[in-house]
């Protein structure tokens, strides 16, 4: 039998399509982060490059150089840039029947420097009960816990409210996954 030389999916197209890849998933972190707006420049040339060299191997390397370099200097910043692969986002609120469609307890606690969480199959008060325990002694400036429910829908972490937080709470820990999400991401990204 033949090789088969070309085919859709030739080890020459791989790098081409690994690039556009890699810049999606760091476009996506990127635009996550409260400074996005200073690299919208770069993506954009990066993506212009991309698709007027198409067809020069040496432009797609140039790129795709670039962008790893980009994502090291994150990395040695200590932040996880495969999380631009994943989103998280708030689904309203949810009550005891949430069990039946999949969705798990979660308590979260979210301090002036880290953010913790207490997920298990007891209610929402006693998961509270368990983390505040478990957290009593830190000492934080502020302290935000946060009644939920969680779910994940492929790359996404859906999370709504319980009944024993108020609407007012609710809408708050919403504010928060907007403005932080790579904190949040970063924190509950081994839920499962």
């Amino acid at each position: 039998m033949a090789p088969r030389l070309f085919s859709g999916d030739t080890i020459f197209s791989r790098p081409f399509r690994s690039t556009w890849e890699l810049l999606s998933e760091t476009t996506s972190f990127i635009n996550m982060r409260e400074d996005a707006e200073q690299y919208q420049d770069t993506l954009r040339n990066w993506r212009r490059r991309l698709q007027e060299g198409s067809r020069d191997p040496e432009i797609q390397r140039q790129v795709r150089d670039e962008i790893v370099s980009l994502r090291k200097a994150f990395r040695k910043s200590g932040y996880d840039v495969s999380l631009g692969s994943l989103s998280i986002r708030c689904d309203g609120f949810r009550s005891e029947t949430s069990v039946n469609e999949g969705y798990r307890r979660i308590v979260v606690l979210i301090t002036d420097q880290e953010v913790y969480y207490e997920v298990g199959d007891g209610n929402h008060l006693n998961l509270w009960e368990t983390l505040e325990q478990r957290t009593r002694t830190l000492p934080f400036k502020s302290r935000e816990y946060h009644h939920l429910w969680y779910l994940w829908k492929e790359k996404v972490l859906l999370l709504s409210g319980a009944d024993s937080e108020p609407k007012e709470a609710f809408d708050r820990f919403c504010k928060i996954v907007e403005t932080k999400k790579l904190v949040l991401l970063s924190a509950l990204k081994k839920l499962r």
